[in-house]
């Protein structure tokens, strides 16, 4: 995600400018717009970071939420929408957009500080990562983990979590552009993790590959009924288990 946001007031008083100078402060290019639908949809190359501050008449923003809304769950964008306001005004805002659009809201008085923080989660800085493509590997054998961050590291930032849930914790603090999902693991199974991941709109986007250790056609019908991006087998070869990612992305 790219260092950009569009934030929307309904006017631009000193509490409001000195949220946006705080945010250009720590590299964000802000784009402004009044709770407007149409001043938002001639908005050339719109962000995919959306900040609403909740203000005044909350009718007037009611428009702007649901077209917001639209563009948070439009099918394959990785978009995210945030609130600041009161807790009313902000429950107010839930009762025009399911709560589950909002990645995170913030009450008033706001500590900018906190929103800056959790909007850094959100960007892959390519001068850190050297424009190396993120891979999470989920997987509950601390010897594949550990094969698998060997064999991909040399081209890719790889994160890894030995279970479903300690992956979409890690999911809720990083970016990742691909997920590597072990098919089979106690407590949670990557079919039951890779649902979870499909019904949250944080993560529903990001391509997820199962792995899986057989190659029997009941497993493999199983494996692909789940319609992940594709399966592996845990048998392959590094070096083809690592081509066959790199064509993926080479796909993408």
């Amino acid at each position: 995600m790219q260092r950009r946001l569009l934030f929307v007031s309904e006017s631009k008083n000193f509490l409001v400018n000195a949220m946006i100078k705080n945010l250009e402060n720590a590299g964000f290019e802000v784009v402004t717009s009044q709770p407007d639908m149409v001043e938002i949809q001639l908005i050339e190359n719109i962000p995919d970071i959306y900040i609403v501050y909740l203000e005044g008449d909350l009718n007037g923003f009611n428009g702007t939420l649901k077209y917001l809304k639209k563009l948070v769950t439009e099918e394959g964008k990785d978009r995210v929408l945030y609130l600041i306001g009161s807790q009313l005004e902000v429950n107010a805002a839930y009762e025009v957009i399911p709560k589950s659009v909002v990645s995170a809201s913030f009450n008033r008085p706001v500590n900018m500080q906190d929103v800056i923080a959790r909007l850094n989660i959100l960007i892959v800085d390519d001068e850190e990562t050297g424009g190396r493509k993120r891979i999470l590997v989920v997987d509950d054998d601390s010897i594949m983990l550990r094969s698998m961050n060997n064999w991909l590291s040399k081209k890719y930032e790889v994160y890894m979590a030995n279970s479903g849930l300690n992956a979409i914790s890690l999911l809720s603090k990083t970016h990742v552009d691909l997920i590597l999902l072990d098919y089979e693991m106690p407590v949670a199974s990557g079919l039951q993790v890779f649902e979870m991941l499909k019904s949250e709109n944080s993560t529903k986007n990001i391509p997820v590959i199962f792995l899986t250790a057989k190659d029997d056609k009941e497993t493999v019908m199983k494996v692909l009924a789940a319609k992940p991006e594709k399966y592996l087998l845990k048998t392959m070869e590094p070096e083809a288990l690592v081509k066959s990612v790199d064509d993926f992305f080479k796909g993408k």
